[in-house]
Order: C-alpha cells, then sequence, then structure tokens
C-alpha cells in the first residue's frame, strides 16, 4: 500500500484497530481492510470467505495464540495435539493429523506473507496484532501453496512515524497463570520508525502424575511456558517507496500432555517427565515500489530456523518417546507485480519459490534406559513373547522440499456494478529423503551415536546376538507439478449488497511415507530408491462452487455475510491402505481416499444494538463425508469391529477383514461437526466520572463430532472380555456449549483497563485427541475452567 491514497486508508484503519473496546461505540460499525487478494479491500467489498479481526477483537475474546481461534470463525476447528504441543488446524472439516516433517498442513498459514510449511512454527503467540484473516475453501492462485482448505494470514502490528507510544499488559488466573505483553512503538525519523513487542505467557498444566510415580516431583503435563519478542523496522524514505523487515524470536519450555481417561481427574503414570525445548527465529521481509505509471512491484522473503528436543512418557503406551534432536530451515521468495486500484481491469502477477530441510532423530524406548513403564507394556509381543526390541528410532538427516510456482490473477470490471475474475497458479514441487533409516536395537542403546551391526532383522535373528539393525530404508525421491484456477462473478446489488459465485480449484502435493523393508537387495549399501519412490502419498486435489452475499444493513448499523458452497475432493489425503497391484497384498500407510464431498452454509452477522451494545453471531451447517475410502481399523481389526464398519474385500477367518482393509465410504470426516455456532454480546455502562464498565458474555456450541475417521461411536460391551462393559460415544466429541464472561474497566481517559475473565464458565469437557486402546479410552483436553485478572496500560 503505496500510494497517498492507500496510505490514507492505511492510518485510518490503524487509528481505528487501535481505539480500546471499551470506548463509546460510533453510529456506524468500523470498516474492516483486508489484503486477502493481495490487494488492500474492505471486508465488505471481498468477494470470499473470509472472517477477520482486529487487534482489539483479539484482545477482548483473549486469542493470545492459534488454539484460541476455535468457533471464532464458521467452521474452524483448531486440536492440540498433546505431546508434541503443535496446533491441528481444520476448515470445513479438512485439515491434517500429521504434525511430522513428513506431514503438510491443508490449511496453508502465513505471517506477514510468508509461508509457515511446519505446524510447529504456528504455535508462535499471537501478540501485538494488527489483525487476522481465515479464509476458506480453497486458495489455489494468490496462495497456492498446500492451501486445499483454506488459509490462516497473521498480520502483525507495523512501526508508525506518527508518535512515540506504548502498551503493556499483565494477566493473573487460573493454575497460577502469569502473562506479560508489551510493544513500543518509537519513529526515529519522518520516515523511519522501529517497533518492538514481546510476551511471556506461562500457566501450569492439568495433567498430574500418580501417586508413587518417580516422576511425581516434577512439573505437570499441560505446562505452558513460552516466550517470544520481534523487532520490526518500517523505512518509507518516499511515498512510492516502503521497506518493512522484521525478526522474531519464539520459545517452548513446556511440557506437552498426555491423554487420561477423566476430564476432571487428570491423572496419568508416564515413563518420562515431560520437557520440550523448542525455539525458533523468522526473518520477514515486505518491499514495496511503486512506478509512476501506477504498477506496484513487491518483493516478500523470510528465513526461519527452528531446532526441538522433547521427551514425554505416556502410560497407555508403555514407553518413552524422545525426540533427540529436530532441526528445520525454509526460505521463501516472492516477486509480485500490479497494476493500480483504479485500473478498469486489476491484475496480479507473481513468483514464488519455497524451500525447506528438515532433520530428525526420534526414539522409542521400550521400558529401558532409565526409564521403566509401571507395568512392564512394551517389553511383550500381542501374543505374550519376549520383544527384544529396546530401542526403536527413526534417523532422518536430510528430508528436503523444493517449490516454485507462478500465478497470474485479474478482475476485469464489466459494468459499474458487475466485474469478473479469472486466475491460475502453476506449481512444482521436488521432495526427497536421503539417508533416512528406522533402526531397532536389541539392548539399552542410550541417546548416543548407533552401531549398526547388522543389516537387516534376519541378520540380527541368525546371528542370536544383541546389536542394532536396519528395520526401514528410507531413501526416496518425488515431484509432482499441477495447475490450480479461479473463475469468479460478482455483481453489486446495490450500494449495501454484493453478491459473488466463484469457481475454485486447490491442490496439495505429494507426500513421501517410509520406505520398504530392509532386505538383503534393499539395505545400506544398495538402498532401492526407485523402489521406495513408489511409496508416496499421491497429491490432493478439490474444487470448490461457491455462491456468496456481503450485506451491509440498518444504514451501517447491521453487517451479515453468507454463502454457500459444494467442495469434491480428489485423492483425499489420509492413513489407509495400498494394495499391491502385483501381488495384490495390501500395506497400511498413508495414501489417498478416492474421493469425498463436503457440502455446506457459513454466516457471520455484527449488529449495533442502541447506542452501547454489540451483538455477533457466525455458524455453520456441515456435511461432509467420504465417498470413496478403503482404510484400517487399528484398533479393532477382528470381529468385533464389524459392527461400525464393513470389509472392503470380505471377511477374513479370523472374523477380521481380508489385508486388514475396510470401507469407510460414508464415515462423516473427523473435525467436521454437523452444526456449529458463536454468539456474543457486550455493552458499555458509561459513568459519571467518564469510565466505562464493558460486560461481555460469549457462547458456543457444537453438536457430536467425530474424532477419527472410523466414526465408531459405542463400543459394545465384552469386546475385551466377559467384565468389559463398553463405552459410549469413545469416539466421539459430544454436543457441548462453552461459555465465556468479562467485565472490563476503562479509565477516563482510556489508558489502563482492568478486566475480570471467566472462560469455559460451565466447565465443559472438551475432547482434544484419542488415544484408544485397554478396556478405556483416554483424552487430551483443552483447558477446564479458569478465570484471572488482566490490567492493561497504554501510554504516549
Amino acid at each position: 500500500m503505496n500510494t497517498p491514497k492507500r496510505k490514507t486508508i492505511a492510518l485510518a484503519v490503524a487509528a481505528s484497530l487501535s481505539i480500546p473496546a471499551s470506548s463509546v461505540f460510533a453510529a456506524d460499525l468500523e470498516e474492516i481492510v483486508v489484503t486477502a487478494t493481495k490487494r488492500a479491500t474492505s471486508l465488505q467489498d471481498t468477494p470470499l470467505a473470509i472472517s477477520a479481526f482486529s487487534g482489539s477483537d483479539l484482545e477482548e475474546n483473549h486469542i493470545t495464540n492459534i488454539y484460541d481461534l476455535r468457533a471464532m470463525a464458521p467452521t474452524l476447528q483448531v486440536r492440540h495435539n498433546g505431546d508434541h504441543g503443535v496446533p491441528l488446524i481444520f476448515i470445513r472439516g479438512q485439515g491434517t493429523i500429521d504434525q511430522t516433517e513428513a506431514g503438510d498442513q491443508a490449511v496453508a498459514f502465513y505471517t506477514d506473507g510468508v509461508f509457515s510449511a511446519r505446524s510447529q512454527g504456528s504455535t508462535a503467540l499471537m501478540y501485538d496484532m494488527e489483525r487476522v484473516e481465515i479464509l476458506r475453501g480453497p486458495q489455489g492462485t494468490l496462495f497456492g501453496r498446500n492451501s486445499t482448505a483454506g488459509a490462516v494470514s497473521l498480520v502483525t502490528a507495523k512501526p508508525s512515524m506518527d508518535e512515540f507510544k506504548g502498551k503493556a499488559s499483565m494477566t493473573f488466573g487460573s493454575r497460577d497463570k502469569q502473562e506479560v505483553r508489551a510493544a513500543v512503538n518509537a519513529p526515529i525519523s519522518d520516515t523511519w520508525a522501529i517497533r518492538v513487542a514481546g510476551v511471556i505467557d506461562q500457566q501450569d498444566g492439568e495433567t498430574k502424575f500418580a501417586s508413587g510415580n518417580e516422576f511425581a516431583t516434577a512439573r505437570n503435563y499441560g505446562t505452558r511456558d513460552m516466550s517470544s519478542f520481534r523487532i520490526s523496522s518500517l523505512f518509507e524514505p518516499s511515498d512510492n517507496v516502503s521497506w518493512h523487515l522484521s525478526y522474531e524470536n519464539f520459545n517452548n519450555n513446556g511440557t506437552g500432555d498426555v491423554p487420561t481417561f477423566d476430564f476432571d481427574n487428570r491423572v496419568q503414570n508416564p515413563t518420562a517427565a515431560g520437557n520440550i525445548d523448542l525455539s525458533s527465529d523468522v526473518i520477514r521481509t515486505r518491499f514495496d515500489y511503486e512506478f509512476d505509471n501506477g504498477l506496484t512491484a513487491s518483493y516478500i522473503g523470510g528465513y526461519t530456523e527452528m531446532s526441538q528436543s522433547q521427551i514425554y512418557g505416556n502410560e497407555f503406551q508403555g514407553d518413552t518417546r524422545e525426540t533427540v534432536s529436530s532441526g528445520h530451515t525454509a526460505t521463501q521468495h516472492e516477486l509480485q507485480l500490479k497494476n493500480s486500484d483504479d485500473s478498469k481491469f486489476r491484475w496480479t502477477a507473481g513468483l514464488f519459490s519455497f524451500e525447506e530441510e528438515n532433520d530428525i532423530r526420534f526414539d522409542i524406548l521400550h521400558g529401558s534406559w532409565g526409564f521403566t513403564s509401571q507395568d512392564g507394556a512394551g517389553q511383550f509381543n500381542a501374543d505374550g513373547t519376549p520383544n527384544n526390541t529396546v530401542l526403536s528410532t527413526f534417523v532422518q538427516p536430510n528430508r528436503g522440499l523444493d517449490s516454485t510456482s507462478a500465478y497470474f490473477q485479474g478482475t476485469l470490471d464489466i459494468t459499474d456494478s458487475f466485474r469478473v475474475t479469472g486466475g491460475i497458479r502453476h506449481t512444482s514441487d521436488e521432495r526427497s529423503d536421503v539417508g533416512g533409516r528406522s533402526i531397532d536395537c536389541t539392548f539399552a542403546q542410550g541417546p548416543g551415536p548407533i552401531t549398526i551391526n547388522f543389516p537387516n532383522q534376519a541378520a540380527a535373528d541368525a546371528s542370536n546376538q544383541a546389536g542394532c539393525y536396519y528395520r526401514q530404508i528410507n531413501d526416496m525421491k518425488g515431484d509432482w507439478s499441477n495447475e490450480t484456477y479461479l473463475a469468479r462473478a460478482e455483481w453489486d446489488m446495490n450500494d449495501d449488497v454484493l453478491l459473488f459465485l466463484s469457481y475454485a480449484t486447490g491442490w496439495k502435493s505429494g507426500v513421501l511415507v517410509d520406505g520398504n523393508n530392509a532386505s538383503l537387495t534393499n539395505s545400506n549399501s544398495s538402498p532401492d530408491v526407485a523402489g521406495n519412490s513408489l511409496l508416496v502419498q499421491n497429491p490432493e486435489e478439490n474444487d470448490s462452487l461457491e455462491l456468496g452475499m456481503k450485506a451491509t444493513l440498518m444504514d451501517g448499523r447491521m453487517r451479515l455475510n453468507a454463502n454457500i458452497f459444494t467442495m469434491d475432493y480428489t485423492d483425499m489425503q489420509v492413513t489407509a491402505a495400498v494394495i499391491n497391484p502385483v501381488t495384490g497384498e495390501s500395506t497400511l500407510t498413508k495414501t489417498n481416499a478416492g474421493s469425498a464431498g463436503i457440502d455446506g452454509i457459513e454466516f457471520d452477522s455484527t449488529i449495533l444494538v442502541g447506542d452501547n451494545g454489540t451483538f455477533g453471531i457466525s455458524g455453520a451447517y456441515l456435511d461432509a463425508k467420504y465417498e470413496e475410502f478403503l482404510g484400517s481399523e487399528t484398533n479393532f481389526n477382528n470381529q468385533n469391529g464389524l459392527q461400525w464398519n464393513s470389509c472392503a474385500f470380505g471377511q477374513a477367518a479370523d472374523g477380521g477383514c481380508v489385508g486388514g482393509v475396510w470401507d469407510f465410504a460414508g464415515n462423516t470426516l473427523p473435525n467436521a461437526p454437523e452444526v456449529s455456532f458463536s454468539a456474543s454480546y457486550k455493552h458499555e455502562f458509561e459513568l459519571a466520572s467518564g469510565g466505562v464498565f464493558t460486560p461481555r458474555v460469549r457462547l458456543t456450541y457444537q453438536d457430536d463430532t467425530y474424532l477419527t475417521q472410523e466414526n465408531r461411536g459405542d463400543r459394545a460391551p465384552g469386546t475385551y472380555g466377559a467384565t468389559d462393559p463398553g463405552e459410549s460415544n469413545f469416539d466421539i466429541q459430544e454436543s457441548y456449549t462453552k461459555l465465556d464472561l468479562s467485565l472490563i474497566y476503562a479509565s477516563p481517559d482510556s489508558r489502563w483497563t482492568a478486566e475480570l475473565y471467566l472462560n469455559n464458565a460451565t466447565d465443559e469437557a472438551i475432547k482434544q485427541e484419542v488415544q484408544i486402546g485397554g478396556t478405556r479410552t483416554a483424552y487430551t483436553w483443552a483447558p477446564s475452567r479458569e478465570g484471572g485478572l488482566r490490567l492493561s496500560y497504554n501510554f504516549n
């Protein structure tokens, strides 16, 4: 945004976003400007299914990280992967539960235009934000990279040359919550300013150690200990030049979490104390130059370097798991050229390059190495015979991706009220694994270097000696390319109502999976790279047809946005069965469902009530089902599992399915509740002193939601023997209504505020993850009821 006109809009929007939430309302709803089309446009003039939240919206809703965005936008679901402490994001029922370096998200994540490939990076605390934009549906042209489900775009607060100013807040709450946030804006000259912001967020976890556990004095699982700071610079030496540069550091030193049976009594008997040591450093930059003819050339670049080590022990798995070391680097370059916003035909073209490299060593320690399982689990096979494997490890020194793309999108004004838009993007991805090995050891191998005694398990078994051997050879490579498209028609029905009809496609590139089992012909000395490269998860494709409306009603006092859509997926990436076309044998691995269909209705509305009240409501109806899907029943591959799904290739002699392959066609996608909505109301009461009290209430409803693709529901009594009572809804999050309350007092000069808050006031049990096995199912849980006090101060 470099023209004087655009700068005026930007400054006006920034000023409106900096007004405290407790200020007296104006007669109209404030305008929200977004950049979802790579141009600055009003939310109500943007023909996309998009939700946008200003910095003040985030503060009053206690949005401090990506997890807190749950239910803030229609069909947005955010689950928490407990042990790794990373978010799993879903839009319209589509996302991924794979948080490893081998997986890719279906929801693209950006901060100031820089793409984040690893879900670990998106845990960065959302502080000192200008706004958050949530785009629903495939974003295959302007954004492109792995955005079949949608995109989340964070926009940080930028430095300003206007004045020296700052803000700070302190929060104290349940479970010894302590949070400090601060930001300072400092003009250096009329053309240069810097901004410094930071946050420390700490809170005790809710998952306790069982009485007598040797790690009982350690921190509870679920403990938060995160910090981050950002330094940013904005340099504008003339009206046609703008350069933004920022450096951000993020640290996570929490514990992760482990599942428990009960929401109210979270107790585990883990084999190790949890600990995460994650650090990331990110540089982001954007340089804009506007030519005299109205063309603007932009460069958007980013560099990420992240390292992590971690350890956790899960009672129900009966082992200890450690990320001995993990590294991630990523580099983005994007060149963008666009013409003037005033042109009859407005176009944007760009070149995008993204490269990442990952390395990891991940160990599974079976009841040894100083961490002894409480019940000896993991030391014996299912049939009771000894399991000699004491260590299973995955060593991947070089797993990389190179992605390049080119895109073009243009909008033509047919008349003053009717426009058409078309776009195309070509993407090429290349992935490679070099030197990756899965290794088993028959003794208590420590975290130091591993000495390979045998090339494979057969050689180890033949020698009858302790040692380490290769279980899998993971060298492989793959490359894919694709074109994605957008076609859209927009009609201004009148000055207050916009209608749009769009067709868009999305694409998510293929994924490499673990390679072939080690053998005498596929060993360290002669890896079968060609054979391994057939073991891939094919690209995922989808198309979406959408009819939407943006309306500003009641003389500017009501905003109503709604859309209806239908989406078809081909080769949706899931965990399922691969059938060998030569032998007919099936292998369970990450692969693709044949197809899936997702239909739905979404809406959100904001209404000014009287002079001082604001009512907001958003919601969705979703019908998301697999149409073709041959998958695995990993926990119940026997006669008891037949109560939920049918066999794909007939029933086996043991009562299970031939090849262990089941038919999940017709099942509902996980994390896709049929009905969900959120409603909020706040009302300002101005006191005689000039101070303002603002009570606020927010209610969130979600109906029954499957947590697994198997859609099991109830488990029949006797599954694990005559004394097994069975379980109800054991892979379902039952419907719930969550209530959040707050009361804010703002001083007469609006410089300081004090807020009392109570989140999850009715103490709803909300499941995050499910771990099935044994006679009871365990879950990781969202936070229970928590309250606190937040004090804030603004100065200039």
